[in-house]
């Protein structure tokens, strides 16, 4: 009886001092509140409820964040297993700029319940506000069986793993949540984000619709179902549409102007995307590539000399690169500045013969040292090795064989454009590889007999530089269409119609007259001499593939094949197959899809022709990443 009779008095006392202690923390006479906060009285479980509740939390919602540290460090020294108070006390820290110290009691807390999702969240939300992008991944990693039971952490967790690149713990993590119907905006935009990088066009559409139709604002689902229906082929008014919504909320989000631009682009509102890729390159103006995407959109809305001083600006700053250097020459031209194009020819020129040591065998021999130099994303090779693995019905070799063998294939046919270009002279080294001409031109001169000229088509894949080489030496007469500059000092410049200094009007009626001629004309119909190309489906994505050829085919009877160069033991092949011709009463869409329908045959074959004749820059290439 005593002892109850002791222990209701220390309880009366202890409600008492609370009391008290409530008091004068309101009253702001903090000193004097916690010398009656005792251990002892902070030991009990109601006062501490009342102080967090009462004095911590108003001085947080006041921003008297030293007030609300000094409580809860009294509340921990009564009981220092609270991981309450511990992650609260780590929040007030790390708020009050103390980040390691209040990641120190954050991490204290987690220790302490490592099953506690929303501390979890908390943690790593500290680790993904700092720098520590690595900390944060094998955090999120810890985590990532169990974070979809917690919206908040599942998004911190795929945001970690987006930083650091991990996609498939990414993955790990969608898998559970893409079907679930109670995502957050927030969760549902990183949860579509990781599909895109997967190359899941369709989920991440449909997920990204979903979370704005149930009221998500963020101007990056936006961009994310943009995105999607860009990859897909979507409507351009609804993808143009999304963008502007996404610009009215994020008018300084670089990466939506962008987009923006490149989607205005590819409708041919080129003015406004001048507009808007000007204002992305002001707010980035160290973003090379934006600013090569801002001179492509100059010269689209015909602002030459605008172009030609930007560019001229970037070649300077990056002199070793020849894709810049022939685009701002091909610039030059356009602005009417003859000389100072040939000039820039000349230096690139020299600059790339001083490379080209040895004879052409001993070049290609030495791509192997090279192989990480090749042009080509990661995605597209995935890709690549996807598509080649259903065709073949298996996988053709080791991966990594056959990403080597891929990336000299690339590297091989930038060599032979160097070779050809800034050493014509030695041209014979590379005549001297090529195989089986006689042969392959037999058909094409049967359908040049016809008076009509001949169409050549082909996709950009294997060594297409061989092809016009091969005509030349065969003695068919032709010309070919590429984006080279056509200036006097070019080897080839006789037989090119250049598509990057010319309207496509002008490159329309040259080649209308080169058949009339009798001249057989090479076209890669898969390449695009703007955003605003053609595309069609294939294999899942939109790739650019222009029916230029197939209605000169149907409205002329204009003979066509198609010509692919191929590698096989290293020396170069060719490949000629007759494309169809116009049957009787045949209307234009059924005989367009045929040729379609053929031209992406020959595509897959050359695909199962071995790695190395994919090329995997240009063309039906150019858009998958």
């Amino acid at each position: 009886m005593k002892r109850m009779i002791e222990q209701d008095t220390k309880a009366a006392d202890s409600g008492q001092a609370i009391d008290q202690v409530l008091a004068l923390a309101g009253d702001g006479r903090t000193q004097d509140a916690l010398a009656l906060l005792t251990l002892p009285v902070a030991a009990v479980p109601r006062n501490r409820n009342q102080v967090r509740r009462l004095v911590v939390a108003p001085a947080m919602r006041a921003g008297e964040l030293d007030t609300a540290r000094i409580f809860l460090e009294r509340l921990i020294e009564a009981n220092p297993s609270s991981s309450d108070d511990l992650l609260t006390l780590g929040s007030v820290m790390m708020r009050s700029g103390r980040r390691e110290a209040g990641q120190a009691h954050i991490d204290r807390a987690g220790e302490l319940d490592p099953d506690n999702l929303a501390i979890a969240a908390v943690r790593l939300q500290a680790l993904v506000q700092g720098t520590d992008f690595d900390a944060a991944r094998d955090f999120a990693r810890r985590y990532a069986d169990r974070s979809p039971d917690h919206a908040r952490l599942a998004q911190l967790c795929l945001i970690a793993l987006a930083r650091a690149g991990d996609l498939d713990t990414s993955l790990v993590i969608v898998e559970q949540l893409q079907d679930r119907a109670d995502l957050t905006a927030d969760l549902a935009l990183e949860v579509a984000q990781v599909l895109q990088l997967a190359g899941r066009h369709e989920q991440a559409l449909a997920i990204g619709r979903k979370a704005l139709d149930q009221g998500g604002e963020s101007p990056r689902l936006h961009l994310v179902v943009a995105n999607a229906m860009l990859s897909l082929g979507g409507d351009d008014a609804e993808i143009l549409e999304h963008l502007r919504q996404a610009r009215d909320k994020a008018a300084k989000d670089v990466l939506l102007l962008r987009t923006l631009g490149e989607t205005l682009l590819r409708l041919r509102q080129n003015e406004e995307a001048v507009d808007v890729l000007r204002q992305a390159s002001e707010l980035a103006p160290d973003l090379r590539n934006l600013k090569m995407l801002l001179a492509r959109a100059l010269r689209l809305a015909r602002h030459y000399d605008e172009a030609a001083t930007l560019l001229r600006k970037l070649a300077q700053e990056d002199p070793h690169s020849p894709a810049l250097q022939r685009y701002t020459i091909s610039t030059l031209l356009q602005a009417g500045l003859k000389d100072e194009a040939q000039g820039h020819y000349a230096d690139l020129v020299g600059r790339k013969r001083a490379y080209l040591q040895g004879s052409f065998a001993d070049a290609l021999a030495r791509l192997d040292e090279n192989l990480a130099n090749a042009p080509i994303p990661k995605g597209r090779l995935d890709f690549a090795w996807s598509l080649a693995s259903r065709l073949a019905g298996r996988e053709p070799m080791d991966r990594k064989a056959w990403d080597d063998r891929a990336r000299w294939g690339c590297l091989a046919d930038l060599l032979l454009l160097d070779w050809l270009e800034c050493a014509p002279e030695r041209a014979g080294e590379v005549a001297a590889m090529l195989d089986g001409i006689d042969a392959a031109v037999a058909g094409i001169r049967k359908g040049l007999d016809k008076g009509k000229g001949a169409l050549l088509i082909s996709p950009h894949m294997g060594p297409m530089y061989a092809g016009p080489l091969a005509l030349h030496m065969a003695g068919i007469p032709m010309k070919w269409l590429a984006s080279a500059p056509k200036i006097a000092s070019f080897p080839h410049v006789g037989s090119l119609i250049s598509t990057s200094e010319h309207s496509e009007l002008e490159v329309t009626r040259e080649v209308m007259t080169s058949l009339r001629q009798g001249n057989a004309v090479v076209i890669a119909i898969d390449g695009a001499m703007s955003p605003a190309a053609p595309r069609v489906g294939w294999e899942g994505r939109q790739v650019t593939y222009s029916q230029f050829a197939g209605g000169l085919c149907y409205r002329l009877g204009v003979p066509s094949f198609i010509t692919i160069p191929y590698w096989q033991d290293r020396r170069v092949k060719f490949h000629v197959e007759a494309m169809p011709a116009k049957q009787e009463g045949q209307e234009f869409p059924a005989f367009a899809q045929a040729y379609q329908d053929a031209f992406f045959h020959e595509v897959e074959r050359q695909i199962l022709r071995g790695p190395e004749n994919l090329r995997l820059s240009g063309g039906i290439w150019r858009g998958i990443r």
